[in-house]
């Protein structure tokens, strides 16, 4: 039975047909799994832009808003996550205006004491900023969760000067 073995596998060992096939086969999935992450964290990023989006746009609506803060903040989560003041579409699925927050800071020093900068131009030393921010829990990983990656929470921040209240 070893000697037929034997002799079987010696017709193959000059034989380089099928030696492509060979190196197909192992490098294949490599490729594929290769290009699912790429695939995978594309969309990830194009996630990341669209909150991105949305969160300075309600930075710019609420620095600009002539109304109440509540009308403003409501409005501007809303624009935030539907891409208008009232209606709208979903930029991202699932993202909702709960998720957005919205904090006025107002004593933001105009110069950066420690270097120097100057952060805002102002006659006063402080200036009255928004700042919107937002955390979105990225809803799978797809291949990525079967290879050991964590959950991942994409947060956003936008501060925008206040020129209207």
């Amino acid at each position: 039975m070893l000697i037929k073995l034997k002799q079987f596998l010696q017709r193959f060992h000059h034989d380089e047909q099928g030696a492509a096939l060979v190196e197909i086969a192992i490098v294949t999935p490599f490729v594929l799994l290769l290009s699912a992450g790429v695939f995978e964290f594309s969309n990830i990023f194009n996630t990341r832009l669209l909150l991105a989006a949305g969160v300075e746009d309600a930075a710019r609506y609420m620095a600009r808003c002539s109304s109440d803060w509540n009308t403003c903040s409501g409005l501007a989560k809303n624009l935030a996550v539907n891409g208008a003041v009232t209606g709208g579409s979903a930029r991202v699925t699932g993202w909702t205006t709960g998720q957005v927050t919205i904090t006025p800071v107002v004593s933001t020093p105009a110069i950066d004491t420690a270097t120097g900068t100057e952060l805002y131009l102002s006659s006063t030393t402080n200036v009255v900023v928004v700042e919107v921010s937002t955390s979105y829990p990225y809803p799978t990983l797809g291949l990525w969760s079967y290879l050991g990656f964590a959950n991942l929470t994409l947060t956003v921040l936008h501060q925008e000067r206040v020129l209207g209240w």
